[in-house]
């Protein structure tokens, strides 16, 4: 994808000799060649502006829009508009005191994140929200939602804040030195805010981690932005947690060596060539479960065939570690980048994956590996991820998609609905448990998944069983 996709089209309404409109100009701004905003689909449609303004919002926002990739606070909403509607959810139940503090980092993110409140004096303005997740930009208006390839995004965003810098830099203004200045040197920062905004930490608890050694620093904006160190990504991905435990995921991923999987890489890659081919632009749990039949057919395992998961990420040469770790709210971990991994740890301290019994027959395990499987296969060949750690900072959708990759790949849904039928269709609640329980034992999910994935292959069925399956299995 080339860096022209997202464009800040500016036209600029007077020659820069005309010192007092120099900085006048029409913005809009377009993807892959289509006006998004100020109005999508409206090519002639455009918003005057000051673009010191503009420059002034990119200078101020630069790490937040380069690194941050969490909320600031632990709600998790599909999009950044509705991180207010969600936060509000939650201060419902909670302290004022508490509600003015998490009200403030709204805020903030707000500021940073809605490039429409850059612009003073201009009210009423679509939103224009722009927000990093994994290797990607989230860019959303009202009526809009895409998520470009975050290079290219960050490419488009230096090309205007460099031609409006330039433009000012000719007019030989004084008023413009110290925000050109600015500009020019917004890659650097110290270690310990650059390894905040990348992690999410907060500025303390980063200048310790720095300090002790646990983390190393970034050099600028750019190194941290790259997302290359395993340990940044999972002191991230734990971020939320209290600090100790932080240490401990930290720890725990720097126990794994690197090592070659070639099994692994090229799975990978198909797979990956597959549903950015065929599915890309579709819903999370669409692409886990095209993934999820892809590796079936492209390992022949047929469709009714029970899943050695266990003996698969040992063929693809990843390395399996069950070991009683803490802290216990994390089920498991998976890590593939440049000095750590292919690994994948599952924590026999937590409830969530263990049972009684050998851990392979334990079908939580089965159904965890699976997940985590997903995420080595899909996330790049750099990815880490916890699954379920509380408040983990995992991006929702990548979440979803492994989710459903997981089910799909032990019980793909028309599997579990011919079941039903050939089990005479049962609508008791008697009768469903049969059915799942013979679905549980004999593909090795937990009752949940198999209540999930029976209402799935149903409802392609125009068969709707969700009532009775809400009785038995409502965490599904």
């Amino acid at each position: 994808m080339s860096a022209e996709r997202l464009i800040f089209k500016l036209n600029w309404l007077a020659s820069v000799g005309r010192n007092e409109r120099v900085t006048t100009s029409d913005l809009s701004i377009l993807v892959d060649g289509e006006p998004i905003w100020p109005a999508q689909g409206e090519a002639d449609v455009s918003l005057e502006i000051q673009a010191d303004d503009l420059l002034a919002y990119l200078t101020e926002f630069w790490k937040p829009l380069m690194l941050r990739q969490t909320y600031p606070i632990s709600v998790f909403p599909e999009r950044p508009s509705l991180l207010r509607a969600e936060a509000e959810k939650r201060w419902a139940a909670e302290p004022s005191r508490l509600v003015e503090y998490e009200d403030e980092r709204v805020t903030a993110f707000e500021e940073a994140h809605d490039l429409s409140q850059c612009f003073a004096g201009l009210f009423g303005l679509p939103q224009l929200w722009l927000l990093r997740s994994s290797d990607q930009l989230i860019v959303e208006t009202a009526s809009y939602l895409c998520r470009l390839p975050f290079e290219a995004a960050r490419d488009a965003l230096i090309n205007v804040g460099n031609e409006i810098a330039d433009r000012l830099e000719r007019s030989h203004d004084a008023r413009w030195e110290e925000l050109i200045h600015t500009w020019r040197l917004r890659d650097e920062g110290s270690p310990a805010l650059l390894l905040a905004w990348s992690t999410g930490l907060d500025r303390k608890v980063a200048e310790d981690f720095l300090a002790e050694g646990t983390l190393s620093p970034p050099t600028n904006v750019t190194d941290a932005a790259n997302d290359n160190d395993e340990l940044r990504i999972a002191a991230r991905m734990a971020s939320a947690l209290p600090s100790e435990q932080i240490r401990d995921v930290i720890k725990l991923v720097g126990t794994f060596r690197k090592h070659e999987a070639a099994h692994l890489n090229e799975l990978s890659k198909r797979v990956r060539i597959h549903v950015s081919d065929v599915f890309a632009g579709r819903r999370p749990h669409e692409q886990g479960e095209a993934a999820a039949t892809f590796v079936r057919e492209h390992l022949e395992l047929a469709s009714v065939q029970f899943v050695d998961i266990f003996g698969l990420v040992d063929y693809l040469g990843i390395d399996l570690r069950p070991e009683a770790v803490q802290p216990p709210t994390l089920d498991a971990l998976a890590v593939w980048g440049q000095h750590h991994g292919p690994a994948i740890l599952l924590n026999k301290n937590s409830k969530h994956v263990t049972g009684r019994g050998e851990l392979r027959r334990t079908w939580a395990a089965r159904v965890t590996l699976a997940h985590e499987l997903c995420h080595l296969l899909m996330d790049g060949d750099h990815t880490l991820s916890a699954v379920d750690v509380l408040n983990s900072r995992m991006p929702v959708e990548v979440e979803r998609r492994a989710k459903a990759f997981a089910g799909e790949f032990l019980l793909p849904s028309r599997v579990a609905a011919d079941i039903w039928i050939r089990m005479h269709s049962p609508r008791s609640t008697d009768g469903l448990r049969n059915c799942l329980s013979y679905l549980s034992k004999h593909y090795g999910v937990t009752q949940s998944v198999a209540a999930w994935k029976l209402e799935h292959g149903l409802r392609h069925r125009d068969v709707d069983v969700r009532a009775l399956l809400d009785a038995i299995a409502p965490q599904r």
